[in-house]
């Protein structure tokens, strides 16, 4: 008992954000729970097919659901970690509550793991705890915690990969590889990602050695032995070495009906009508078998449309840094929204000034007041990042390992959620919001010190 108090007083920060963390996912699923008439599978169910490749794992047909004609289908996009979690623990507890009470607890315990983060990139108190209360309330990672996405199991394991790679970088001891090669490793099987070998690779290029050489052999071998049973089955189903053919679905579905869209004018659901269901193709036939002539097929339209590529590339990022998500949040709560922007906000900002001023006046009251101010603050949020990251290699921030990591992995992220086209929200940020919210604070915190440097001065 008396560790136990010591603990708590010891990491009363900690014990504060995890216990804000919980109560706030605990609130928004009872919410969400109430509307669906008390049913916790329509509260956590989700559209990405978890659900129907969990209740078929436990049922035993396979890793994949039927399809329109009730024939099992093996599914050729998701990887298969947060799935298999899922089934184990229906099979355990017999009903899907545990998994429900699991994800909300793996997600409130995801900010503590952010102030870990924090500590590596800028070991200043008020940057730790500023970003892990920010983790904590963030309105859409709330909301990702209790239903059937792979954001918040896979945040969770990647960045508990990148706690135990930035010990490595300060101690470089088997113990922290190995953790990092496990967690990664099973990141890895809920949402593909490569750069974190790349910046391993990038660190290690000025202190090689045996043990360097050592440690390196050992994350490859460990790598390989988690993932392989993966492209193991899908090279016994699809015939084909991969991990999924999401990044062709992606392209085909996704980017090129948002490119013509922007040549044609048109909106997305029609060019999606006229690229993607040309000739009765149905886009849940795109496998790793096929994958290659998908990709073939959406590259040879891409090539045709440099300019419309680029619009839709600079759109996406923008939307990657300011999606808020809180429309979606109010579609699963049962809230009616009556009325929605007529145009993006920032757009709407930077135009007509005095129409946003009417529009913020007229909807006091109802809940687009509420998007607006996340798609804001998001948008300040993004600025003052990019604040951070400025101020951070003006002071040689880019000779510190973890700074230059957090800023290449944000860009990496950013740019291959490019492919999504117009299919972008705010899940896409999820992994890394850590680093935008360190570098939101840093940078709010030098602009703060230099405007009250210079009244002092006046």
């Amino acid at each position: 008992m008396n560790n136990f108090k010591k603990f708590i007083i010891d990491h009363k920060v900690e014990c504060i954000i995890f216990v804000l963390a919980l109560a706030l996912r605990i609130v928004l699923f009872s919410i969400n729970f109430t509307h669906n008439n008390f049913d916790v599978i329509s509260t956590i169910r989700g559209d990405d097919g978890y659900y129907e490749i969990s209740k078929s794992i436990v049922e035993g047909t396979g890793f994949g659901s039927p399809n329109a004609q009730g024939e099992f289908v093996p599914n050729p996009l998701r990887p298969p970690v947060w799935p298999y979690m899922i089934a184990l623990l229906l099979l355990v507890f017999k009903n899907y509550w545990a998994v429900a009470v699991f994800e909300i607890i793996m997600g409130s315990l995801i900010p503590l793991i952010g102030m870990r983060i924090a500590r590596f990139i800028f070991n200043d108190g008020r940057i730790i705890k500023t970003t892990g209360v920010l983790m904590a309330i963030e309105p859409y990672s709330v909301f990702l915690s209790f239903i059937f996405y792979t954001e918040t199991s896979f945040t969770f394991f990647f960045l508990l990969s990148l706690v135990y790679l930035f010990k490595y970088f300060k101690e470089a001891t088997t113990k922290n590889i190995v953790l990092f090669s496990i967690f990664f490793g099973l990141a890895t099987l809920i949402k593909p990602t490569i750069v974190v070998v790349a910046l391993l690779i990038f660190h290690a290029r000025k202190m090689l050695s045996k043990k360097v050489f050592a440690h390196a052999g050992l994350f490859i071998a460990l790598f390989f032995v988690i993932i392989f049973p993966w492209l193991y089955r899908n090279h016994s189903v699809y015939g084909v070495w991969g991990m999924s053919a999401q990044p062709a679905f992606n392209l085909y579905v996704y980017l090129v009906p948002t490119v013509m869209a922007i040549e044609n004018k048109t909106d997305f659901k029609t060019e999606w009508l006229v690229f993607v269901r040309k000739d009765g193709f149905d886009e849940s036939t795109i496998s790793l078998a096929n994958s290659k002539e998908i990709t073939q097929r959406a590259l040879v339209v891409l090539k045709e449309h440099p300019k419309e590529l680029i619009i839709s590339a600079a759109t996406t990022i923008v939307t990657f840094f300011t999606h808020d998500g809180i429309l979606h949040i109010f579609g699963y709560a049962g809230i009616p929204v009556v009325n929605s922007f007529q145009k993006p906000a920032l757009g709407l900002i930077l135009s007509d000034p005095g129409a946003f001023a009417s529009f913020v006046r007229s909807s006091f009251g109802s809940p687009i007041i509420v998007i607006m101010l996340a798609r804001v603050g998001w948008f300040i949020l993004a600025i003052l990042a990019g604040v951070g990251v400025i101020r951070s290699l003006r002071g040689r921030g880019w000779l510190k390992t973890e700074i230059l990591f957090s800023i290449l992995v944000v860009g990496y992220f950013a740019a291959t959620t490019t492919i999504n086209g117009l299919g972008v929200n705010a899940r896409f940020k999820i992994p890394v919001q850590v680093f935008i919210f360190v570098f939101a604070v840093y940078g709010l915190l030098w602009l703060s010190s230099l405007i009250l440097g210079r009244l002092k001065k006046q």
